[in-house]
């Protein structure tokens, strides 16, 4: 199929604002990140798994309840990795909140993001429900356990 090519002489684009779901913003991603390495992680670090497990979890309660479940135990749930999640770690490393540590694979939570945190949980109207959760769970899922699970979940 021939295009008549020739007859175009100009186009023209109009940007739009795109509504974003607050989900997908990073700064809501980053702040979830530090409040999961403040208030659920052993020594304030995590692992990418771990990260990506408590992501996918705080998407909704019925998903928190199953992270409950392999608090208690339970299988491990068929996750999906968001990539959002990933660009997200990159910022907040760039930004210096967190530091990966190549020795053993985990974020940590640096000077900086912990008085991100410490900010974030003064404000009572702030990320409120996800706070609660994480304050709910505490320390009680280990990157070994979640490892562990994980891998009993996945047998080759």
């Amino acid at each position: 199929m021939d295009l008549p090519l020739e007859n175009i002489h100009t186009i023209n684009f109009k940007r739009k604002k795109v509504p974003l779901s607050p989900e997908l913003r990073p700064l809501y991603k980053i702040s979830l990140i530090i409040l999961i390495l403040y208030l659920s992680s052993n020594k304030q670090t995590a692992s990418l798994l771990k990260l990506q497990l408590f992501n996918w979890a705080l998407k909704n309660p019925k998903r928190f309840n199953r992270l409950d479940d392999i608090k208690k135990g339970g299988d491990f749930p068929i996750i999906r990795f968001d990539p959002s999640l990933n660009r997200a770690l990159n910022f907040a490393v760039a930004e210096q909140q967190l530091e990966f540590n190549e020795k053993n694979g985990k974020f940590i939570l640096t000077n900086k993001g912990v008085k991100f945190a410490e900010s974030i949980m003064e404000h009572n109207d702030v990320l409120v429900e996800e706070k609660d959760l994480l304050e709910g769970i505490k320390k009680g899922i280990s990157d070994a356990y979640v490892m562990k699970v994980f891998k009993e979940r996945y047998k080759a």
